[in-house]
C-alpha cells in the first residue's frame, strides 16, 4: 500500500476543517450539504486510515452533540481507521463523551463508539487505560441501549474480582432469593454471553445480548493499513529504550508466526507486560509481571527479551524449546527431502537471531538444528540470519564445533554461485565468532586458571588458528576476492587486537596475510593495513598482558614494524639487514634478480630546471649524468618509498607543488617578481630536492623528512591516514620532534 501523498493529506486535512465548520451550522443554513466532505473523509481513511491528528479532530466531533445528522454521525464512526496506535486521549474523549446529557451525542452514537473502541482494543497505545477507566465504564451500565457493548467490553478489560464469574454466581443466588427485578437478570444474562461458566437456570431471559460481531473486513481493513504503515516505519512505535511492548497492528498475529505479546485474565495483584512503559516500570514490577499468553513472543518482543533477562523462566525457555522442536524438525525434513520449507522460516529465523543477540544466549535447540541443517543448507536462503546463529554457538570443543557446524556453514556459502559478499559474509562471522568465544573464554576464567579456563583458552586458540589459514587462503583466492572482503579482513583483525587477556594473548596476522594485504594494489588497503599495525603496536605496549606473549610472537611483530617502516620510510624496502627485519617474505634470489633487472635499464633522462638565472645553469652543469643503473631512482630499496610507491607517487608528487605554491604566493606578496625554481616533473628524490635548493628552489628550507612529513599530512587530509599513524607511534625521531594536536591523538605510543 503506497503511502498518502502530500495533496491527499492536505485534502483530507481540509475536508475535516470543513467538517468541523458543518457541526455547527444548522442543516438548512448549510450552502452545500454535508456529504461532500464526508465522503471525502471516509474514502480517504478508508484507503490510507487516519493519522492521530484526523483521528482526534473526528473524534472530538462525534463525542458531543452537534448539527451532524445520525447517519453522518454512524458513517464516520464506521470509517475511523487509525493508521498508528491509539492514544489514551482518544480513549478518555470516548469515555467522557458516554452517558446522558444534553451535551452527549445519542444512544446510537454512543453504541458505535463503544463497538468501536472493542475493535480497536489490540491496537491501543496503552491497553491499561480502559482498566483504570473501569469504575466509569461499569457506572453507564445504567444506559439500556449502550448496556450491551458496554458488557462486552467490560468482560475484556475486567480483572476485578467482584465482577469475576463466581462473583456473578453469588449475585444471581442473591437475586433468586430476594427476587430483585428482571433487569439485573438481564444485566447478567449479558455476562454470560463471555462468562459461560455463569449458570442462571430457569431464569427468566432477557432479550438478545450478544452485540453484532464486528465485520472481519472491518478488522482485515484496519491490519492492512496498519501493516503498511508498520512497513513505513519499519518498527511501529517500538520506544528507543524498548522497555515498551511493540504493537504492529490488528490481528497481525493471524499473519505472522511470531505473536504479538498479549496477556489474558492477569490477577488484580499482577501487572502485565502492556502496562510497562519505561524503565522504572519494569524494574518496580519484575516480579509481579504475568507471563503473557504465547512465550513465543520474547523472539521479538524487546520488552518480553529485557524480562526474562532480568527474571529468568526456566519454564518459558522450555515451552519455546517445545514449540522450537516441532518446527525445526519440519524445516530439516523438508530441506533433506527437497520439499518446499515450511511457511514463515524466515520470519522464524529472523525472531531466533534477534532473542539470541538480546540474551547472548543460542537455545540448545537451535544449536541441535544447525548441525542437521546446515549440511542440506543452500547457502543463500536466510544466510544474515543463519550465520548469525551460527557466530553465537558456545565455546564448545572447536574439533567437533568445526565439523559439524563451521564447516558447513563455510562450504554452503563459499560453493554456491552468486553473490560477491560471500567471503565478506564468512569473514563477518568468524568476527563476531572470535568476540563471543573470547567473551565466554574469559568470563569463566576470572580467577586462578582453572582446567575449564585452560580448555576455552585452547579452543580459543584453534578457532583463532583456523581463521587465520581461512582467511589467508580468500585472500589468495582466485579470482581475487573484492575490496569488502579485504576491508572485513582488515577489520576482523582490528577486532582481534582488542580481545587480549592472560587467557586469550594477542594474537597478530600470519606473515602470509600481513603481506598479502600490504601489497594490495589499493591506497585504501595499504593505509588500513599500516593502521591496523598501529593499532597492534599500542595494544603491544599498553596491555597488562604484552609481557607474557611468547617471544617469537613478539619478535615476529617487531619484524613487521621494521618492514614496514624500511618499504615507506627509510628507503631500505625488500632487506634483511635490520634486527628482526623479514624483507617482507621476499627471497634472496629474487631481489637480486629484480636488482639485475634495474640495473639493465637506461637511466632516467636529465629534465632541465626551468629557468633560474646563472646559478641554476651553472648547477645543472656541474651534476654529471647518471651511467646506466646508477641513478637513485633505480634503486629496488627506494622504489616503495611514498615518492615512489604506485599507490603514493602521484599524492606526494602533489604535496610537493602545493608546498611550492604556498611559497610562491608569499614571494609574490613580498616582491613583484619571483625568481625561484620549481621541481621538475618526476618523483622528488633527497637528490633532486639538493639540485633544486642549489639552483634556488622556492622552498630551500625543507628538507628530506619534512618533505615526507608533508605528504602524510597530505593523504590524511584525504582519508589515508594509516600511513601516519603508523610513522608517528613507531618512528622514534618523529616522536621527538613533537606531533601536531591530531597526530599526537591518533598515534600517541613509544618507538620501535
Amino acid at each position: 500500500m503506497p503511502a498518502p501523498s502530500n495533496d491527499t493529506n492536505t485534502d483530507a486535512i481540509r475536508a475535516i476543517e470543513a467538517l468541523t465548520v458543518a457541526s455547527t451550522t444548522a442543516a438548512k443554513h448549510r450552502k452545500d450539504k454535508v456529504n461532500t466532505v464526508v465522503d471525502p473523509i471516509c474514502n480517504y481513511a478508508y484507503q490510507n486510515g487516519l493519522d492521530r491528528h484526523q483521528l482526534t479532530a473526528i473524534i472530538h466531533l462525534v463525542t458531543r452533540k452537534t448539527e451532524l445528522d445520525q447517519t453522518t454521525c454512524t458513517t464516520l464512526v464506521k470509517n475511523l481507521y487509525p493508521r498508528q496506535s491509539v492514544s489514551p486521549q482518544v480513549v478518555i474523549r470516548v469515555v467522557t463523551g458516554l452517558g446522558q446529557g444534553q451535551t452527549k451525542p445519542s444512544i446510537a452514537t454512543q453504541s458505535a463508539l463503544l463497538k468501536w473502541l472493542i475493535a480497536v482494543l489490540d491496537v491501543l497505545e496503552d491497553p491499561s487505560v480502559l482498566s483504570k477507566l473501569y469504575g466509569v465504564l461499569f457506572n453507564q451500565l445504567d444506559v439500556m441501549g449502550t448496556r450491551t457493548p458496554l458488557c462486552h467490553l467490560l468482560s475484556l478489560i475486567t480483572r476485578r474480582k467482584h465482577v469475576r464469574p463466581f462473583r456473578i454466581q453469588q449475585l444471581l443466588e442473591m437475586v433468586h432469593l430476594t427476587g430483585q427485578d428482571s433487569a439485573l437478570v438481564g444485566l447478567l444474562h449479558v455476562y454470560k454471553d463471555y462468562y459461560p461458566d455463569i449458570i442462571i437456570g430457569n431464569a427468566a431471559k432477557s432479550r438478545a445480548s450478544l452485540p453484532v460481531p464486528s465485520h472481519d473486513e472491518w478488522r482485515q481493513r484496519l491490519q492492512a493499513i496498519q501493516e503498511a504503515d508498520a512497513d513505513r516505519a519499519e518498527q511501529l512505535l517500538v520506544q528507543p529504550g524498548g522497555f515498551k511492548v511493540v504493537r504492529r497492528g490488528a490481528k497481525r498475529t493471524k499473519a505472522s508466526i511470531v505473536p504479538d505479546v498479549h496477556t489474558s485474565h492477569a490477577g488484580a495483584s499482577s501487572v502485565t507486560l502492556e502496562e510497562i512503559d519505561n524503565a522504572d516500570g519494569l524494574v518496580k514490577n519484575l516480579h509481579k509481571i504475568e507471563l503473557p499468553n504465547q512465550v513465543l513472543a520474547a523472539l521479538k518482543d524487546p520488552l518480553f527479551q529485557k524480562y526474562l533477562i532480568l527474571n529468568p523462566s526456566d519454564a518459558a525457555l522450555r515451552r519455546i524449546e517445545l514449540w522450537l522442536e516441532s518446527y525445526l524438525r519440519e524445516v530439516v525434513d523438508a530441506a533433506a527431502n527437497g520439499t518446499p520449507t515450511p511457511p514463515h522460516l524466515s520470519e522464524l529465523l529472523q525472531g531466533l537471531l534477534t532473542f539470541t543477540q538480546a540474551t547472548k544466549t543460542l537455545l540448545p535447540t537451535v544449536q541441535v538444528f544447525l548441525e542437521t541443517y546446515l549440511p542440506v543448507w543452500s547457502g543463500d536462503k536466510d544466510s544474515d540470519a543463519i550465520l548469525g546463529l551460527v557466530s553465537y554457538c558456545p565455546i564448545q570443543n572447536f574439533r567437533a564445533f568445526r565439523k559439524s557446524i563451521l564447516e558447513p556453514a563455510e562450504q554452503a556459502v563459499i560453493s554456491k554461485s552468486g553473490a560477491d559478499d560471500d567471503y565478506t559474509r564468512i569473514i563477518t562471522l568468524y568476527t563476531q565468532l572470535s568476540i563471543n568465544w573470547n567473551l565466554a573464554a574469559n568470563n569463566g576464567s576470572n580467577g586462578p586458571a582453572t582446567a575449564d579456563g585452560d580448555a576455552a583458552a585452547q579452543n580459543f586458540a584453534l578457532l583463532t588458528s583456523h581463521i587465520h589459514a581461512s582467511i589467508l587462503c580468500l585472500l589468495v583466492a582466485y579470482p581475487p576476492p573484492p575490496t569488502t572482503a579485504i576491508t572485513s579482513a582488515l577489520h576482523h583483525y582490528t577486532t582481534l587486537a582488542s580481545l587480549s587477556s592472560a587467557t586469550t594473548p594477542l594474537a597478530i596476522p600470519p606473515s602470509h596475510t600481513l603481506y598479502t594485504l600490504l601489497f594490495q594494489p589499493s591506497l585504501a588497503t595499504l593505509s588500513s593495513t599500516c593502521a591496523l599495525l598501529a593499532t597492534y603496536k599500542r595494544a603491544f605496549e599498553s596491555g597488562q598482558h604484552a609481557a607474557t606473549l611468547p617471544r617469537e610472537t613478539t619478535n615476529a611483530f617487531n619484524g613487521y614494524l621494521m618492514d614496514v617502516a624500511n618499504l615507506l620510510w627509510r628507503n631500505r624496502a625488500l632487506t634483511s639487514h635490520d634486527p628482526n627485519a623479514l624483507a617482507c617474505l621476499c627471497a634472496p634470489p629474487l631481489a637480486a634478480r629484480l636488482n639485475a633487472y634495474l640495473a639493465a635499464l637506461p637511466p632516467i633522462p636529465s629534465t632541465a630546471l626551468p629557468p633560474g638565472g646563472a646559478a641554476a645553469a651553472a648547477a645543472a652543469a656541474e651534476e654529471p649524468a647518471p651511467a646506466t643503473g646508477t641513478g637513485p631512482e633505480y634503486s629496488l630499496a627506494a622504489l616503495f618509498g611514498l615518492p615512489f610507491n604506485a599507490l603514493t607517487a602521484a599524492m606526494s608528487l602533489a604535496a610537493f607543488r602545493r608546498v611550492e605554491d604556498a611559497a610562491a604566493g608569499a614571494a609574490a606578496s613580498t616582491s613583484t617578481t619571483s625568481s625561484g625554481v620549481r621541481h621538475p616533473p618526476g618523483p622528488v628524490t633527497q637528490r633532486s630536492l639538493h639540485r633544486v635548493a642549489k639552483a634556488g628552489g622556492l622552498v630551500p628550507e625543507l628538507s628530506w623528512k619534512a618533505y615526507r612529513v608533508e605528504v602524510l599530512r597530505w593523504l590524511v587530509a584525504r582519508g589515508a591516514r594509516g600511513m601516519r599513524d603508523f610513522m608517528f607511534v613507531t618512528m622514534k625521531d618523529l616522536m621527538k620532534e613533537g606531533l601536531p594536536a591530531a597526530a599526537a591523538a591518533a598515534g600517541s605510543g613509544g618507538g620501535a
